[in-house]
């Protein structure tokens, strides 16, 4: 069970923005569009992540394709 100061210190907390990572490079979704994520505690936005889109899927298994066949991983 989560401690009521565990949620009191949560509910404060901002995590602000996070990026798509492709290629190994942080990187925002083409279309800069951003989804809020939203707390399950008090139901409030605390940070955003890139929407990514079939762009960006096909950037990420390009970048993929890249690596596995160059088998640097």
């Amino acid at each position: 069970m989560i401690s009521q100061t565990t949620i009191d210190t949560l509910r404060k907390a901002e995590v602000g923005a996070r990026n798509l990572f492709i290629d190994g490079v942080q990187t925002a979704a083409a279309t800069g569009a951003t989804l809020p994520v939203i707390s399950p505690i008090d139901g409030r936005p605390f940070a955003s992540i890139a929407d990514g889109n079939a762009a960006d899927v096909d950037r990420a298994v390009l970048a993929a394709r890249k690596a596995f066949e160059k088998g640097s991983w």
